[in-house]
Protein backbone atom coordinates (compact mmCIF):
# COMPACT_ATOMS: atom_id res chain seq x y z
CA UNK A 1 0.00 0.00 0.00
CA UNK A 2 0.79 3.41 -0.77
CA UNK A 3 0.81 5.91 1.72
CA UNK A 4 -1.21 8.71 0.31
CA UNK A 5 -2.70 6.91 -2.55
CA UNK A 6 -6.33 7.24 -3.48
CA UNK A 7 -7.60 3.98 -5.70
CA UNK A 8 -10.75 4.67 -8.58
CA UNK A 9 -12.76 1.85 -9.66
CA UNK A 10 -16.05 2.85 -11.61
CA UNK A 11 -18.22 0.17 -13.02
CA UNK A 12 -19.15 0.16 -17.20
CA UNK A 13 -20.61 2.91 -19.33
CA UNK A 14 -23.41 0.42 -20.25
CA UNK A 15 -24.06 -0.14 -16.36
CA UNK A 16 -24.88 3.44 -16.01
CA UNK A 17 -28.25 5.09 -17.49
CA UNK A 18 -26.77 6.91 -19.95
CA UNK A 19 -24.59 5.10 -21.39
CA UNK A 20 -22.16 6.26 -23.46
CA UNK A 21 -23.65 9.29 -23.88
CA UNK A 22 -21.48 11.79 -21.84
CA UNK A 23 -24.11 15.04 -22.55
CA UNK A 24 -26.39 13.65 -20.31
CA UNK A 25 -26.85 15.46 -17.28
CA UNK A 26 -26.71 13.33 -15.17
CA UNK A 27 -23.43 11.59 -16.75
CA UNK A 28 -22.09 15.23 -16.05
CA UNK A 29 -23.08 15.64 -12.54
CA UNK A 30 -21.23 12.53 -11.14
CA UNK A 31 -18.36 13.77 -13.08
CA UNK A 32 -18.08 16.89 -11.21
CA UNK A 33 -19.43 14.95 -8.43
CA UNK A 34 -15.96 12.40 -8.71
CA UNK A 35 -13.80 15.57 -9.84
CA UNK A 36 -15.13 17.57 -6.29
CA UNK A 37 -13.85 14.14 -4.19
CA UNK A 38 -10.73 14.20 -6.18
CA UNK A 39 -10.08 17.51 -5.46
CA UNK A 40 -11.36 17.34 -1.54
CA UNK A 41 -8.52 14.52 -1.35
CA UNK A 42 -5.40 16.35 -2.97
CA UNK A 43 -6.69 19.11 -0.50
CA UNK A 44 -6.13 16.56 2.20
CA UNK A 45 -2.52 15.22 0.83
CA UNK A 46 -3.72 12.92 -1.34
CA UNK A 47 -0.97 12.61 -4.08
CA UNK A 48 -0.87 9.64 -5.79
CA UNK A 49 -4.25 8.76 -7.88
CA UNK A 50 -4.47 5.00 -9.19
CA UNK A 51 -6.76 4.84 -11.66
CA UNK A 52 -8.30 1.57 -13.20
CA UNK A 53 -8.60 2.64 -17.21
CA UNK A 54 -11.88 1.64 -18.87
CA UNK A 55 -13.93 3.35 -21.59
CA UNK A 56 -16.36 4.57 -18.88
CA UNK A 57 -15.67 6.38 -15.51
CA UNK A 58 -11.89 5.25 -15.17
CA UNK A 59 -11.21 7.25 -18.34
CA UNK A 60 -13.04 10.52 -17.20
CA UNK A 61 -10.90 10.62 -14.14
CA UNK A 62 -7.86 9.96 -15.53
CA UNK A 63 -8.62 12.62 -17.95
CA UNK A 64 -9.52 15.35 -15.18
CA UNK A 65 -6.18 14.26 -13.48
CA UNK A 66 -4.42 14.67 -16.38
CA UNK A 67 -5.62 18.28 -16.31
CA UNK A 68 -5.08 18.81 -12.66
CA UNK A 69 -1.73 17.66 -13.32
CA UNK A 70 -1.12 20.81 -15.06
CA UNK A 71 -0.97 22.99 -12.68
CA UNK A 72 -0.17 20.54 -9.55
CA UNK A 73 3.32 18.83 -10.61
CA UNK A 74 3.13 16.77 -7.21
CA UNK A 75 0.18 14.66 -8.19
CA UNK A 76 0.54 11.48 -9.58
CA UNK A 77 -1.89 9.50 -11.97
CA UNK A 78 -0.99 6.11 -12.27
CA UNK A 79 -3.12 4.01 -14.74
CA UNK A 80 -3.75 0.27 -14.44
CA UNK A 81 -4.80 -1.26 -17.91
CA UNK A 82 -6.63 -4.64 -17.81
CA UNK A 83 -5.17 -5.79 -20.92
CA UNK A 84 -2.50 -4.55 -23.84
CA UNK A 85 -5.48 -4.32 -26.49
CA UNK A 86 -8.64 -3.28 -24.54
CA UNK A 87 -9.08 -0.18 -26.46
CA UNK A 88 -8.82 -1.74 -29.91
CA UNK A 89 -12.24 -2.02 -30.58
CA UNK A 90 -13.43 1.63 -29.31
CA UNK A 91 -14.29 3.87 -31.28
CA UNK A 92 -11.79 6.37 -32.87
CA UNK A 93 -12.57 8.99 -30.19
CA UNK A 94 -12.60 7.13 -26.79
CA UNK A 95 -9.13 5.06 -28.17
CA UNK A 96 -7.49 8.39 -28.63
CA UNK A 97 -8.46 10.28 -25.32
CA UNK A 98 -7.83 6.77 -24.10
CA UNK A 99 -3.74 6.69 -25.62
CA UNK A 100 -3.56 10.52 -24.83
CA UNK A 101 -3.99 10.26 -20.87
CA UNK A 102 -1.82 7.26 -20.95
CA UNK A 103 0.53 9.61 -22.43
CA UNK A 104 0.93 11.98 -19.48
CA UNK A 105 0.58 8.96 -16.86
CA UNK A 106 3.32 9.62 -14.11
CA UNK A 107 2.75 5.46 -14.91
CA UNK A 108 0.88 2.67 -16.74
CA UNK A 109 0.75 -0.81 -15.11
CA UNK A 110 -0.35 -3.78 -17.20
CA UNK A 111 -2.43 -6.37 -15.78
CA UNK A 112 -2.04 -8.41 -19.17
CA UNK A 113 -0.91 -8.65 -22.84
CA UNK A 114 -3.88 -10.36 -23.72
CA UNK A 115 -7.62 -10.47 -21.99
CA UNK A 116 -8.23 -13.29 -19.73
CA UNK A 117 -11.25 -14.02 -17.65
CA UNK A 118 -10.10 -12.39 -14.25
CA UNK A 119 -7.73 -9.32 -16.10
CA UNK A 120 -10.35 -7.19 -15.42
CA UNK A 121 -10.90 -8.11 -11.76
CA UNK A 122 -7.31 -7.91 -11.31
CA UNK A 123 -6.70 -4.51 -12.87
CA UNK A 124 -9.22 -3.44 -9.51
CA UNK A 125 -7.57 -5.45 -7.07
CA UNK A 126 -3.96 -4.37 -7.85
CA UNK A 127 -5.58 -0.49 -7.73
CA UNK A 128 -7.04 -1.48 -4.14
CA UNK A 129 -3.38 -3.29 -3.31
CA UNK A 130 -1.73 0.22 -3.53
CA UNK A 131 -4.28 2.51 -2.20
CA UNK A 132 -5.55 3.58 1.79
CA UNK A 133 -8.54 5.38 -0.09
CA UNK A 134 -11.16 4.11 -2.68
CA UNK A 135 -12.97 5.77 -4.71
CA UNK A 136 -15.69 3.68 -6.21
CA UNK A 137 -18.18 4.81 -8.90
CA UNK A 138 -21.22 2.59 -8.83
CA UNK A 139 -23.63 1.62 -11.70
CA UNK A 140 -26.50 -0.96 -11.86
CA UNK A 141 -25.89 -4.52 -12.31
CA UNK A 142 -21.91 -4.75 -12.44
CA UNK A 143 -20.36 -7.47 -11.16
CA UNK A 144 -16.62 -6.47 -10.32
CA UNK A 145 -16.93 -3.76 -8.49
CA UNK A 146 -18.54 -5.38 -5.55
CA UNK A 147 -15.86 -8.03 -5.65
CA UNK A 148 -13.12 -5.16 -5.65
CA UNK A 149 -14.97 -3.44 -2.84
CA UNK A 150 -15.23 -6.43 -0.04
CA UNK A 151 -11.85 -6.57 -0.77
CA UNK A 152 -10.91 -2.80 -0.57
CA UNK A 153 -13.41 -3.77 2.89
CA UNK A 154 -11.04 -6.95 4.00
CA UNK A 155 -8.15 -4.58 3.87
CA UNK A 156 -9.60 -2.02 6.16
CA UNK A 157 -9.18 0.76 3.06
CA UNK A 158 -11.30 3.86 3.37
CA UNK A 159 -14.20 3.58 0.85
CA UNK A 160 -16.00 6.70 -0.69
CA UNK A 161 -18.68 5.40 -3.02
CA UNK A 162 -20.76 7.29 -5.96
CA UNK A 163 -23.65 6.20 -7.38
CA UNK A 164 -25.31 6.41 -10.67
CA UNK A 165 -27.95 8.66 -8.33
CA UNK A 166 -25.32 11.31 -7.43
CA UNK A 167 -25.40 10.28 -3.90
CA UNK A 168 -22.24 9.94 -1.80
CA UNK A 169 -21.94 7.79 0.68
CA UNK A 170 -19.20 7.29 2.99
CA UNK A 171 -17.87 4.18 4.78
CA UNK A 172 -14.70 4.14 7.01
Amino acid sequence: MREKCCAILGSPPLSFPWGFDEEDPACGALRLLLLNRITLLRTQGVTDFCVVLDAGMGLYAAESLAQLRVKDESLRLICVVPWEEQASKWTPELRDRYFNVQAVCSEVLTVSPVWTADCEITAMLNAVDMAEIVIAVDGEGDALLPVALRYAERLDRRILRLDSETEIRCFS
